[in-house]
């Protein structure tokens, strides 16, 4: 159980914060509009989504794909601390924990006799480890760099899916930032474990994050200073738009009033399956959204809160990121804006490159333009590997 005073420390800070960010977006209040009870007025609109047989189907045509261009996906799991060793301070409980996810690569490239390279994927907000791991031809992320010669690192952050949940008032972004730091290590070190296998070590790691996760990866990067280059994807530390705006503090409203009254510290970001598709799609093909919209996540109130004074650390130490960077975002995002200036943050490295992906809402990795975002980013890995 957490003690109520750190509850209430934790949650005295997110007002205070969460106060002064609302002073500068007055939009807010003209969006939100919640009503009494924490939620929004909605079209009531019946939206199609896969049943979990169609689900089944598509997991298994995904493992044929797999197999028949000798891909590994094994499934792997870190033990990590949830503790915050980085420059953005917030509240941790301290406990070990089991983070779960999957190893996916050319079976070639592990091997081949050398030592390989990796990218380890932190996903966003609402998101989780599917968002690299739909079950749709062309969409799976994972299979995609593999095809394209790329080892990836797909995880449950803490609180998410498959991973331990711990109280959600006691994980926090800087506290993710440094379990991303521990995985890095581990994929380094070849301290995990994999089902029914030895785990590889890894010579280079990336770290890429998408949505919120692009902010976890930044204070990891600048933090401990241990990744060979940066994927920065759909986040900017001051441009989030008004929906998004809205969306968040509505959020945080329900986080700090009890989290829904469950009191477990969970909060979902959208408030219904028509909020999330309106917020992060656009251009979005519809068999695909119909296999992504059953899996919106709840998230750690935790994360949220600390999110507000994470950005205020940031922008004093995206200077100190020294390795390559990459920007991608989508053209259409619904919830980002201002790549360009976010890139402008980064004056510590003189290797950095944007890519704007053409009609792509805020999950341009399940839009139709994702075979850019594939490239893209296959050719990035290429070019930093040397």
């Amino acid at each position: 159980m957490t003690a109520p005073r750190t509850r209430t420390r934790t949650a005295a800070f997110a007002l205070g914060t969460a106060a002064a960010l609302l002073v500068a977006a007055p939009a807010y209040w003209a969006v939100a509009a919640p009503g009494e009870d924490g939620t929004a007025d909605t079209a009531g609109e019946v939206i199609d989504v896969a049943s979990p047989q169609e689900a089944a189907i598509a997991a298994d045509a995904t493992a044929v794909r797999l197999a028949a261009a000798d891909i590994v996906d094994v499934p792997v799991s870190f033990t990590v601390v949830n503790q915050n060793r980085t420059l953005a301070e917030c509240p941790v409980d301290g406990g070990t924990y089991r983070i779960e996810g999957h190893l996916t690569a050319p079976r070639a490239l592990l091997e081949d006799g050398t030592v390989p390279d990796v990218t380890l994927y932190q996903h966003g907000i609402a998101a989780g480890e599917w968002y690299w791991r739909l079950d749709a031809e062309g969409y799976h992320h994972a299979e995609e760099m593999a095809l394209r010669g790329h080892a990836s690192v797909t995880v449950d952050r803490l609180g998410y899916g498959a991973s331990d949940h711990p109280d959600g008032y006691l994980t926090c972004i800087g506290g993710e930032a440094d379990i991303a730091h521990q995985i890095t290590r581990a994929l380094r070190e070849g301290t995990y474990t994999v089902a029914d296998g030895d785990p590889y070590a890894f010579d280079r790691v990336y770290l890429a994050g998408q949505s919120n996760g692009g902010q976890i990866s930044q204070i990891a990067a600048y933090s401990f200073q241990d990744i060979d280059g940066l994927v920065i994807m759909d986040w900017t530390d001051l441009g989030l738009t008004p929906q998004a705006n809205a969306r968040f503090f509505t959020a945080l409203n329900t986080c700090l009033n009890g989290a829904g009254g469950e009191g477990d510290g969970y909060v979902y970001y959208d408030l219904g399956t028509e909020e999330f598709r309106d917020g992060n799609f656009h251009d979005t093909d519809p068999e695909v959204l119909r296999l992504a919209l059953p899996h919106q996540n709840p998230h750690p109130c935790g994360d949220m809160v600390a999110q507000l004074g994470g950005v205020l650390v940031d922008l004093r130490h995206l200077s100190e990121i020294t390795v390559p960077v990459l920007f991608l975002y989508g053209e259409k995002d619904a919830r980002v804006e201002g790549g360009a200036e976010h890139r402008a943050l980064f004056t510590g490295t003189d290797d950095t490159e944007l890519l704007e992906v053409p009609e792509a809402g805020h999950y341009m990795g399940l839009e139709r333009g994702a075979p850019l975002v594939h490239d893209a980013l296959a050719d990035w890995l290429d070019r930093v590997s040397g």
